[in-house]
């Protein structure tokens, strides 16, 4: 979250890999409007790029953003304590590699936190959404669809997309369109692209070279 500027002179920041927080969370909003709000009860190197500080005071909330610049201003090593601003780099994106997260063996929905995938087992117990072992039974048949389609040119939100859109105009019923399955409830495709990330496959996604 911080580095103070004892452990500054301690260690370089040219030689610390892991940025701060304090040094990214003004560009994560300049540059990509997300805001932060944060709670913070220890550390006054966030008064700085803040652009409001409240104060909870007898169960009153305050508001001392002046009071907190002024601090910044008059405290001698502000400067030196707060990192200088860095870029919040955008992920790159990623590609599905259709052949390489095909089961390669039997699959079943072993529970709503489990799916046996091939030779895998997929832990899904921490994607919260998913609240029905019919929900489970959806995202391994979409992980099969996924991996008969051809990726090429695709990110991984793009082939997501098209099977949303898959979904909204042909229904559930087109993942297993050989075969009635009446045991399937929709996921997200957000649940459907973090049960993605949980397959353990080697090669099975692809990031775009950095520009």
């Amino acid at each position: 979250m911080i580095r103070d500027s004892k452990m500054m002179q301690l260690v370089a920041p040219e030689k610390e890999p892991i940025t701060p927080f304090v040094s990214i969370v003004r560009s994560l909003y300049d540059e990509h409007g997300i805001s932060t709000v944060l709670v913070v009860g220890g550390a006054g190197d966030f008064f700085e790029p803040a652009d409001n500080v409240l104060v909870l005071d007898c169960y009153k909330c305050n508001d001392m953003t002046q009071r907190a610049k002024e601090i910044v201003v008059n405290a001698q090593d502000s400067r030196q304590s707060l990192p200088a601003k860095k870029e919040f780099h955008t992920a790159r994106p990623r590609s599905l590699i259709e052949n390489k997260i095909a089961p390669n063996g039997k699959v079943k929905v072993l529970s709503q936190e489990r799916i046996s995938y091939g030779e895998s087992e997929l832990d899904i117990s921490f994607v919260e959404q998913v609240v029905g072992k019919s929900q489970s039974a959806a995202i391994l048949n979409a992980l099969q669809h996924l991996s008969t389609q051809k990726h090429s040119n695709q990110t991984l939100k793009d082939s997501l997309l098209a099977l949303e859109k898959k979904l909204d105009s042909e229904g559930l019923s087109s993942l297993t369109p050989a075969q009635f399955n009446g045991g399937m409830s929709r996921a997200r495709i957000l649940e459907i692209g973090a049960a993605i990330n949980r397959l353990r496959r080697p090669n099975s996604l692809v990031q775009a070279q950095e520009k």
